[in-house]
């Protein structure tokens, strides 16, 4: 029985869709602003710690005390490293004095020295809960969160229970990516200071991290009543709702909090991208594109654009995307990658509007801009066999099967093109290259088997 070719062709021509019709646009997060790690300033109260100073640093106690209250830390810091390293040893600096001189290197940010420091008074008192705390904060700023993390824990279990503490905490599990643990010592921090709007911002970012958004968007209910202008505060609305699309699909929620955040001052690139991206699948294309627009200009971030006209080509909103490309100006700053790119998405607008010889002219400035454009190879390919060139789409075929990119590509449509020639064997040939790049792809596996059998027929 004869072989059908009609039905391999037609066979082979779904697999090659399959495989470079799947244009994705980048998946963009919404960008938040971390926490900040806040130091408290040091006090004359500190003196009154215990431990307590010992008999020898007595005479160090009217210096202290002045330079304190002038607030003369940097020169109290040297006055008294001076004088502890010059008339006492080691193991003669108390805990109390140990712990001043850490803090006042901590206000410093010497934090080597106060590390130091902290540690002596912690080897002198074990049971020092405010030393484990000031050596865990020193640790934090020199990005150590393990260490970090152990000494503040310390410092808890020693009885140190306050806001300030329970922060750190927080803060160093959110540089760990401990999200859930930075949710219960924000929380913990909170019930100590419960108007706090700075704890309020830290625990909405952990709520955030953590995937908590019903928490999340409960706390903003909160925030928003008192800062209903806080862009800041919309953005995280966005997030929450983004974090439920999947049970809610509720996109219009996310856009709507995304364009409120812009309109009251957000300009990263990355959160205006994804609310044209939005826009773009669920919203108004017309307002994408004046977005998009704001990146182009505004950004230096071209391949985010050119990300977003391929998919206007992809779901066939040719108007949109040749309105588009008709708008934007060539920068001097674009460089030959992205330019090319730029006249490939033209040549693919008048491809699908089978105008081949606009196309083709497009097709041949993006591979004059950049020869190795796979994709341009491929559509340059297509239109030379549209206007009966076979020869010209060969030779573009096997430039593009030497681009680890777009080889499998190339291959499959060089075999279909031998096939429209009835040169099966040769066909049968790419394919079985084809099949060493994708020795698992089942319509590619039957391809190659059903043209064998048509091989053999024509041979026998």
């Amino acid at each position: 029985m004869a072989i059908s070719v009609e039905r391999i062709m037609m066979k082979y021509v779904v697999f090659l869709l399959s495989i470079t019709s799947g244009f994705v646009q980048a998946e963009l997060q919404i960008k938040l602003v971390q926490p900040e790690l806040l130091l408290q300033q040091i006090s004359a109260s500190e003196l009154g710690i215990q431990p307590v100073i010992n008999e020898n640093e007595r005479q160090y106690g009217s210096l202290i005390t002045e330079m304190l209250k002038a607030k003369q830390y940097e020169a109290l810091l040297d006055e008294l490293t001076i004088k502890l390293q010059s008339q006492l040893k080691a193991e003669q600096v108390s805990s109390a004095m140990a712990y001043l001189v850490a803090q006042l290197a901590l206000q410093q940010q010497k934090y080597s020295l106060a590390k130091r420091y902290f540690s002596q008074a912690i080897k002198d008192r074990p049971d020092y809960g405010k030393a484990h705390h000031g050596l865990g904060l020193a640790y934090l700023k020199q990005q150590d969160y393990k260490e970090a993390n152990r000494h503040l824990s310390k410092a808890l279990q020693l009885g140190i229970k306050d806001a300030q503490l329970y922060s750190y905490l927080g803060y160093g599990y959110i540089q760990s990516n401990n999200f859930h643990s930075a949710v219960v010592a924000y929380q913990q921090a909170k019930l100590f200071s419960p108007n706090d709007q700075q704890l309020n911002q830290s625990l909405l970012y952990a709520y955030s991290q953590a995937g908590q958004s019903d928490a999340a968007l409960s706390l903003l209910s909160q925030m928003l009543t008192n800062k209903p202008n806080s862009s800041s505060l919309w953005l995280h609305r966005a997030n929450a709702f983004l974090q439920k699309k999947a049970q809610t699909k509720d996109y219009p929620l996310i856009i709507s909090s995304l364009e409120t955040a812009i309109r009251l001052g957000e300009t990263g690139p990355e959160n205006i991208a994804l609310t044209a991206q939005l826009q773009m699948q669920y919203g108004s294309i017309s307002r994408a594109i004046k977005l998009y627009q704001q990146i182009w200009h505004q950004h230096n971030n071209p391949q985010l654009v050119l990300d977003a006209i391929e998919y206007l080509v992809s779901v066939h909103q040719l108007v949109e995307a040749e309105n588009w490309l008709n708008e934007i100006k060539l920068p001097p700053s674009l460089n030959n990658e992205h330019t090319s790119q730029l006249f490939y998405l033209r040549g693919k607008v008048s491809q699908q509007q089978e105008k081949w010889l606009i196309a083709e002219t497009a097709f041949d400035n993006a591979l004059n801009e950049n020869s190795i454009n796979g994709d341009a190879l491929l559509a340059a390919a297509q239109v030379k066999r549209e206007l009966g060139e076979s020869h010209q789409a060969q030779m573009l075929l096997l430039r593009a099967s030497n681009l680890e990119t777009v080889r499998l590509s190339a291959l499959t449509e060089h075999a279909d093109l031998m096939m429209s020639l009835g040169r099966y064997a040769k066909a049968l040939d790419f394919l079985q290259q084809a099949l060493s790049f994708a020795p698992h792809e089942s319509t590619l596996i039957e391809n190659v088997q059903t043209l064998q059998r048509l091989v053999n027929q024509s041979e026998s």
